[in-house]
């Protein structure tokens, strides 16, 4: 009697105890004719993908278990190819969702995955994703968000059609489309404040949740700084209290330590340039006072790049009163001068002699080309994403031709 009394007030101990929970991910796709393949539970870190856990994947089933430290975005990532050298088009499929620690289940139709290729009249359907508590809240923000995104997408496609094709079939330059493009990038822009704002309200609502860590991340994470240092310096404050103390909130200390010079309104950032005659000049002497500028961050292998110019060279004939001064981040000098002559881009020329990797384009935080930044004529960060119609819009704003 007394050792069963004994195993008894063990048992109760033990259940009283903290037990270490993991998570388990049933997975489930359904179709007429689902090939075997591998599941990986991947993980982006900031310059490689960690793999953290495989399983096959028959009949349209997987399983999946472990344990994580706390809830984070991972990926699922399906691969159905029979030999990796293969195209992945059609043959791999990716899902993004937040992983916790607890039973999960993923569902979905696998004719309808999300592949890593974006394939035009490709139905999409991301799979249903239940037991994640976190993942339910991130499911809520992009609820929120998607009158918004899909009105984004069809403003895309709209420039597709109305913009790009038109203007690029057009050779012999017969139509205008400068105005076509101002009011798609006026619609585009009010679409893309409204889906901002709804993102800062989640933040504030939810501001211990990692789904609003990351959304306040990729908010701070854009090619260009889009707020001034005020808005930066709130929008952390958001999030502050609920973080102290944590490598999250250290992490975002460092983005914001970054991005705060490159603020709007901030004075631009002085750098060593070097002028087509091979002489190091300060990008300071030549900008010019008492204008806007456009700093055109770019290469000479860039493709986007180079379809700009020609935009370039009519803006630069338009508004004699508008400064441009493009800057190549080309390591090799040859490759830029000849593009220059190429191009006949008469215009300030200008080059970061160590390129696009190296320490001097660190202070625009750019890491990647075209980067289009105009200073307002005491040399301030203004405008940002000032390519194509977005520079016209402005430009016919400011100067009412």
């Amino acid at each position: 009697m007394k050792k069963l009394c004994l195993l008894a007030a063990l048992a109760t101990l033990a259940a009283c105890q903290p037990q270490e929970k993991g998570y388990t991910i049933e997975g489930t796709l359904t179709g007429d004719s689902i090939p075997e393949g591998k599941v990986y539970l991947q993980k982006q870190l900031p310059f490689e993908v960690m793999r953290i856990d495989s399983a096959v994947m028959e009949h349209g089933k997987f399983r999946l278990q472990g344990q994580i430290n706390q809830p984070e975005m991972y990926t699922l990532y399906i691969d159905t190819r029979t030999n990796p050298q293969e195209s992945p088009r059609g043959k791999v499929f990716v899902t993004n969702f937040y992983l916790e620690n607890s039973p999960i289940t993923i569902e979905g139709e696998f004719d309808c995955l999300p592949s890593i290729y974006w394939t035009p009249d490709r139905k999409v359907i991301p799979p249903v994703i239940k037991g994640s508590a976190t993942q339910d809240l991130y499911q809520q923000l992009l609820t929120t968000l998607k009158p918004y995104s899909d009105s984004l997408q069809a403003i895309d496609r709209q420039f597709l059609e109305k913009y790009t094709k038109p203007m690029m079939a057009d050779r012999e330059h017969k139509k205008d489309y400068t105005d076509i493009g101002i009011n798609l990038v006026t619609k585009q822009a009010d679409y893309q404040q409204q889906y901002i704002q709804k993102v800062k309200a989640f933040i504030q609502q939810n501001p211990s949740s990692v789904v609003a860590l990351d959304q306040l991340k990729a908010l701070f994470s854009g090619l260009t700084v889009n707020f001034n240092e005020k808005e930066i310096t709130e929008m952390k404050s958001w999030i502050t209290d609920a973080w102290q103390g944590t490598p999250q909130l250290a992490e975002l200390d460092s983005m914001v330590n970054v991005i705060t010079p490159l603020a709007l309104g901030n004075k631009y950032i002085d750098i060593d340039v070097e002028n087509p005659d091979g002489k190091s000049v300060k990008l300071a002497s030549l900008i010019p006072s008492g204008k806007y500028v456009l700093l055109d961050f770019w290469a000479s292998w860039c493709g986007p790049c180079r379809a700009e110019i020609p935009h370039l060279v009519k803006v630069n004939k338009q508004y004699k009163d508008f400064a441009i001064i493009s800057i190549s981040v080309d390591e090799k000098r040859e490759e830029w001068l000849k593009a220059l002559k190429e191009e006949n881009m008469s215009w300030t020329q200008a080059r970061i002699a160590d390129g696009i990797m190296g320490n001097t384009v660190k202070k625009y935080n750019i890491t990647a080309v075209p980067t289009c930044i105009v200073l307002d004529p005491e040399g301030r960060f203004y405008k940002v994403n000032m390519r194509g119609p977005a520079l016209d819009k402005f430009l016919k704003e400011t100067y009412q031709h």
